[in-house]
């Protein structure tokens, strides 16, 4: 699913790392992760690495909005039932 030998994957990786060309940063990693916390929790996933990959890449976009993915699975739960459309 996520090609981990494309430039976009390393770059994400390096971010998520907190890799630098001085060497670690653990500020820049804290705040790259906590950006993508928030990014998947207003897309409405549940955060991981994984996850956060797919909201990097805009790949979250093209999922369905009743999409949920975990472990690399696709869930699709059923609407609130204040959002139900009867």
């Amino acid at each position: 699913m996520i090609d981990e030998s494309s430039e976009q994957y390393k770059i994400f990786d390096n971010l998520w790392e907190g890799k630098t060309p001085k060497g670690l940063n653990i500020n820049k990693k804290n705040s790259f992760r906590s950006r993508m916390k928030n990014s998947c929790h207003q897309e409405g996933l549940e955060y991981s690495k994984i996850n956060s990959y797919l909201v990097y890449s805009g790949l979250s976009k093209k999922l369905d909005e009743d999409t949920i993915i975990k472990n690399d699975i696709k869930i699709t739960s059923p609407p609130r039932r204040h959002l139900r459309k009867f």
